[in-house]
């Protein structure tokens, strides 16, 4: 569908199923809907910017109205805009451009890990970062890493005629969960595919999401430069986050106007890739047998994606292994949406049927392919929380990719 047509404003036919659809409307009435932001007013702000309606900052932009809409428009896009403009007319909170920079945050801990987790524990702290920028007190932090994933990656021995593919880990990954980039190595070296891996900008996501247009979009064009040196030779690029999959692809283009056709032919998620291999008859599907009885959480980034649930084909694989559908819709987090003071109990009340369904389900371990979705998962219900990859790893032979 070209976007033309997705930014289109006569294409929007009024029927509203983007409001019902919408998990912040669902709970709160402190945001006016997708359709009201987006394009109702769009036709105002094509005129005057200056018409954004407050309540755009209680979108989480979980992209759940482009997913239902019958239309194709690309509502969440013009959601991100608006809330662009709003905060180019009234400026960003402390806290929010603090939150925007993740990867900022990321490079900052990396002084002492350690340290940065014990304080990021510490309630008396976290009360006054509550009371002094607007940051839960309750909401659980991620941790970081002792070491990243840039760090912690051996590149093995390359041949010459194996297969290369080039890996976007993105911030989670790379200062909170490098075990799940390892466990991709892994997964791939058990197919004799060489992954090589490159020092990227942050996606921009995070930015965009707190409405830091400007500086997103120099990310943009950075990350858009290396990676198409890799497609031009070749390359294939991998991602383990949808949320950086999806910016990098669709975002880029429907926000700052930067052509990224190659990476939607040459860019895809990890199990959409190696489901492609499987296609042709190139991977190998020798597992070990996993006993195991877990949960699924689809993120609502892998399902704006519109690629299904390319983990699921891979992992029913897997001998003793049983893989049940939560089917719950958004979790709430939203990226940094749900650390904030003023957003954290809409957060909670939507991912209340993904707490339903863990416990209906009576499952104690739950898989994600997003990393924010895993913390969560983790702070509704307690479970110990994978991505799919560390669960194919596992598989793959020797290693503990489960154990936390």
């Amino acid at each position: 569908m070209s976007s033309d047509h997705r930014f289109a404003l006569d294409n929007c036919i009024k029927c509203s199923i983007c409001v019902s659809h919408c998990p912040v409307a669902r709970v709160t009435d402190k945001f006016a809907g997708p359709k009201q932001n987006g394009p109702d007013l769009e036709r105002f702000r094509l005129e005057e910017p200056a018409a954004v309606h407050s309540s755009i900052g209680y979108c989480s932009n979980c992209k759940g109205c482009d997913v239902a809409c019958p239309s194709g428009v690309a509502i969440s896009a013009m959601n991100c805009r608006a809330k662009g403009e709003y905060v180019s007319l009234h400026g960003a909170s402390l806290r929010d451009k603090i939150l925007a920079r993740v990867e900022g945050m990321g490079k900052a801990a990396r002084l002492a890990p350690s340290i940065v987790n014990r304080l990021a524990g510490f309630q008396p702290l976290r009360l006054l970062a509550e009371k002094m920028l607007g940051v839960s007190a309750v909401m659980t932090l991620p941790r970081y890493a002792e070491k990243t994933f840039l760090e912690l990656y051996k590149s093995k021995n390359i041949d010459e005629k194996k297969t290369k593919v080039l890996y976007y880990p993105g911030c989670y990954v790379n200062y909170n969960a490098p075990e799940v980039g390892l466990a991709l190595a892994e997964v791939l070296a058990h197919n004799n595919i060489q992954l090589e891996v490159e020092q990227f900008n942050c996606c921009g996501l995070p930015l965009i999401a707190n409405g830091l247009l400007d500086m997103a979009r120099d990310q943009a064009k950075n990350n858009l430069e290396k990676l198409q040196g890799y497609i031009n030779r070749g390359y294939h690029i991998i991602t383990t986050c949808p949320s950086c999959n999806l910016t990098l692809r669709r975002e880029y283009q429907e926000l700052f106007q930067l052509n990224t056709d190659s990476l939607n032919e040459k860019m895809l998620d990890a199990f959409e890739y190696l489901g492609m291999l499987l296609q042709q008859g190139k991977m190998v599907a020798r597992f070990e047998e996993l006993p195991l009885r877990i949960g699924y959480h689809q993120p609502c980034h892998l399902k704006a994606a519109g690629c299904g649930v390319p983990s699921r084909e891979i992992l029913q694989l897997i001998p003793g292994l049983r893989v049940e559908d939560l089917d719950a819709g958004c979790c709430g987090l939203s990226g940094s949406y749900g650390f904030k003071k003023e957003k954290y109990a809409i957060s909670q009340e939507i991912g209340r049927n993904v707490f339903n369904a863990v416990k209906e389900l009576g499952v104690h371990q739950v898989i994600s392919e997003c990393g924010m979705c895993q913390l969560q998962i983790y702070h509704l219900t307690g479970a110990a929380v994978y991505h799919p990859l560390q669960v194919l790893a596992q598989a793959c032979g020797p290693g503990r990719w489960l154990a936390k």
